[in-house]
């Protein structure tokens, strides 16, 4: 099975990084986990918060492999 977190971010601090580690080395043999970073939207004076998450979402469910399954908060 291969898994991949698909998240917006980018230059995770380092303890983030840890815990993605320590995670990965957890998994079964059997389980491929695969991080995939999202650059996140620039917000300027015209865009809030809103649109910044709603492009975020929109790049993020065009990396969704087809037959894949979503999880997580959305």
């Amino acid at each position: 099975m291969r898994i991949h977190l698909i998240c917006a971010g980018h230059r995770m601090p380092a303890w983030v990084e840890a815990g993605y580690q320590d995670y990965a080395r957890r998994l079964p043999p059997e389980c491929a986990l695969h991080l995939i970073e999202v650059e996140p939207l620039r917000r300027g004076k015209t865009g809030g918060p809103d649109l910044a998450r709603e492009d975020e979402a929109q790049r993020i469910c065009k990396l969704i492999s087809k037959g894949g399954r979503r999880g997580g908060t959305g």
